[in-house]
């Protein structure tokens, strides 16, 4: 399962930004709980950030380094 996440070297940081109790964001929360431990392990170096907000949409954002 590992290699699932084994994410590519130009990305620099991914980014799941959710809200606490909104139900919009229970499948975001579901994947986080299960894949977080998954995807850190395969990928150490790279920062995994989670944020909560009330009110904010479930969203992703991947940030990648150019010109390497």
């Amino acid at each position: 399962m590992a290699a699932r996440f084994a994410f590519s070297k130009q990305l620099k940081e991914l980014r799941f930004h959710l809200c606490q109790s909104s139900a919009a964001s229970n499948s975001l929360r579901s994947f986080i709980t299960k894949s977080y431990p998954v995807m850190k392990k395969a990928n150490p170096e790279i920062p995994i950030l989670i944020r909560e907000a009330q009110g904010v949409p479930p969203r992703v954002f991947a940030r990648y380094g150019l010109f390497l």
